[in-house]
């Protein structure tokens, strides 16, 4: 198997890390994800074009109430990996932005799919907690760190799991539309820049509106220097 995907897969359970409170890296956000698969693939532009999609939607998502969010940190890497690997398999250039359209589609489809999976594993965590208590009460010293290895094992094989279906799946269903709809796809993906870019400038008036000026600087900084990086790599 390739190398890279093998290393895209195994990010993918390292996002998932750092989705619950284990290193805490920022691999979890899509931006900071499409950052290290474009240098993996020595595909930064694609990368990043994808990252900042799903970055600015998984910033206009809130946990309102007793809802999940969206599972972004498993959509980032899958979506980042769909338009590398489809791209990869593609002749021509003209395909970039199928593959790139192709991939935030992907990324969505893996971040509203990872939803059941965050209760499950959420359910799996009170289950060990529960468990860790009655051993303590038992007089057991090693409970803590056994079910906290057990909760990483268990988030990091989720992440990986995930990732390798999703990847496949996408991979599969999708290289022939890239195929065969390469322009209309390329079009649609035209079309939707101002929509994400609207969306993403809401998202910082919004954080602005609230005072939360340190988040507004980093996420409108990071967004700036992505999209300059595009506009000077396509130049």
């Amino acid at each position: 198997m390739n190398p890279r995907l093998l290393l895209t897969i195994g990010l993918g359970g390292v996002a998932a890390l750092d989705a619950v409170p284990v290193g805490q890296t920022l691999l979890s956000q899509p931006l900071v994800t499409a950052v290290v698969l474009g240098a993996l693939w020595n595909q930064p532009a694609l990368a990043l074009s994808v990252g900042i999609v799903l970055q600015i939607l998984a910033a206009s998502t809130l946990p309102v109430g007793a809802r999940t969010p969206e599972d972004y940190a498993l959509g980032g890497v899958v979506g980042c990996g769909v338009a590398l690997v489809l791209f990869t398999s593609q002749p021509y250039n003209l395909a970039r932005d199928a593959c790139a359209f192709a991939g935030v589609v992907s990324g969505l489809v893996a971040a509203v799919a990872g939803v059941p999976f965050i209760k499950w594993q959420r359910r799996r965590n009170e289950a060990l907690s529960r468990w860790c208590e009655e051993a303590l009460r038992a007089g057991s010293e090693r409970a803590p760190g056994a079910a906290h290895v057990a909760a990483v094992v268990l988030a990091f094989a989720i992440g990986v799991a995930l990732t390798a279906i999703f990847l496949a799946a996408g991979y599969w269903l999708l290289r022939g539309t890239v195929e065969t709809q390469t322009l209309r796809l390329g079009r649609a993906w035209s079309f939707a820049h101002p929509l994400w870019m609207g969306l993403g400038l809401a998202q910082l008036l919004n954080a602005f509106v609230q005072r939360r000026l340190v988040r507004a600087a980093l996420f409108g900084a990071s967004l700036v220097a992505a999209w300059a990086f595009l506009v000077i790599e396509g130049s």
